[in-house]
């Protein structure tokens, strides 16, 4: 299995928890998540994945890893292909989603993290506000949301809707 079906299965899965969620983003963060998402009854949810058992030992060397204060998600967990981890093997606090061709089962449930870095979460969401501001133009950003619920109330779609339903 592939990092990047890895990270298409981890965004789906998350999808349906999360009302915005964002994949393989490179910033100038200590910490680029494969996945993440924001969920207003979980906070922040985080998902790295990981295709072999080295690369998930490698993982544990990030300084993000070392200080969990510093990392990303109040909730985190590791994806990787069936058996490649184990439960047993898993930092304290997360928790271990496995993939199969088409779909994920939770091994274990991710626990609360509150000492995350929050400042680093706003910073991601700010560069990638800063990206879509790039790529509406001159518009304000503010404006072009505003503009966009307008329409889709013109056609009688509630808002988020539409990414609730994405696959």
């Amino acid at each position: 299995m592939q990092h990047s079906t890895l990270v298409s299965l981890g965004a789906r899965w998350l999808t349906r928890k999360c009302s915005v969620v964002l994949c393989e983003f490179a910033t100038a963060a200590d910490e680029n998540p494969d996945v993440i998402g924001w969920a207003p009854e979980a906070g922040s949810v985080l998902i790295e994945c990981k295709v072999t058992r080295a690369d998930f030992l490698s993982d544990a060397a990030k300084p993000v890893r070392k200080d969990l204060r510093t990392g990303m998600g109040h909730r985190r967990y590791y994806l990787c292909p069936a058996e490649v981890i184990q439960v047993k093997d898993l930092p304290p606090k997360w928790g271990l989603l496995w993939a199969t061709k088409h779909s994920i089962t939770v091994q274990r449930e991710a626990r609360g993290n509150p000492d995350r870095n929050l400042l680093a979460e706003v910073r991601f969401l700010s560069a990638m506000l800063r990206r879509a501001q790039i790529r509406i133009g001159s518009r304000p950003l503010s404006e072009w949301l505003r503009g966009e619920n307008r329409f889709e109330a013109k056609r009688g779609t509630p808002p988020n809707t539409r990414a609730a339903a994405a696959p």
